[in-house]
């Protein structure tokens, strides 16, 4: 409650009050200063979550609108944005010796592990041809240790629903253990191309075995 001044008489009355206890006129209420600054705060909040209220039904509606084809254009747009889609590219060797062409794919799926490796992530299949190199096929984590010895080490590869196979594997030459060269390229690249999804198993330090599974729909290679 508020103490004012009767616009009329000038007599004090509360704000509360419906009418003038002097000379009967109708009080009109005021908002405090302190009352407009929180008026002001709570429409500045509003106006500042705006956008991000609108955004997605914006997008919802737009989403709605679409025809079935656009639907699937923009579905494979957002797979190819998250890599879930073969990506290709080419680059000069910078000792003047060819070409270097990668295709790469992330895993639909992600892994976690625990400390310090912990938090989730996909693995990335690459192909890679290269002048110096050759031909190698590359499974790659973001963090973690692959599980394999000096020499070398098997993975497991299933293509569609056929058989599951086994592949050896070779640590990368500086010893990241993040990476894997897995052997025999023609009967990879062979398989893939006329596949849909492969499923990779590999061993983990402390881990164990995880699988990773690709979308390899569609390999131009």
């Amino acid at each position: 409650m508020a103490i004012i001044k009767c616009k009329e008489c000038k007599t004090e009355v509360s704000n509360k009050a419906k009418n003038c206890p002097s000379c009967g006129a109708p009080v009109k209420s005021r908002i405090g200063c302190g009352g407009f600054i929180v008026i002001l705060f709570c429409i500045g909040v509003v106006m500042y979550n705006l956008p991000s209220i609108i955004s997605p039904v914006k997008t919802s509606i737009q989403i709605a609108t679409l025809t079935p084809e656009q639907k699937a254009q923009e579905e494979e747009r957002r797979l190819q944005q998250l890599g879930l889609r073969w990506n290709y590219k080419e680059l000069p060797d910078k000792m003047g010796r060819g070409t270097i062409k990668n295709a790469t794919v992330n895993s639909a799926n992600e892994i976690q592990f625990g400390f310090p490796y912990q938090g989730s992530q996909r693995g990335t299949l690459q192909l890679r041809i290269h002048p110096k190199h050759g031909k190698d096929v590359i499974l790659r984590i973001e963090k973690g240790q692959f599980l394999c010895g000096i020499d070398s080490c098997t993975v497991t590869v299933r293509f569609d629903q056929e058989t599951a196979q086994t592949y050896t594997a070779l640590e990368a030459a500086d010893h990241s253990t993040t990476v894997l060269f897995l052997q025999n390229y023609d009967r990879f690249v062979g398989n893939a191309q006329k596949s849909k999804k492969v499923y990779i198993e590999a061993q983990f330090y402390q881990e164990g075995a995880r699988v990773f599974e690709f979308d390899i729909t569609g390999l131009k290679w």
